[in-house]
């Protein structure tokens, strides 16, 4: 998988930068369990479970 901004990650969804914090927010508790920080954003982990398509 390719390193990709925010903003890239966002527009993949369909969303803005704020909706896709929101997005983390809602699981933070289990992101913070899989050693997520909150300065970092789980890619593969938000596609999954949103569906976001990642690939080129």
């Amino acid at each position: 998988m390719k390193a990709m901004t925010r903003q890239e990650l966002a527009d993949r969804a369909g969303v803005d930068r704020k909706t896709l914090y929101k997005y983390f927010l809602r699981h933070e508790d289990e992101l913070w369990s899989l050693g997520v920080r909150p300065n970092q954003i789980a890619v593969e982990w938000l596609s999954v479970n949103y569906g976001i398509n990642i690939d080129d």
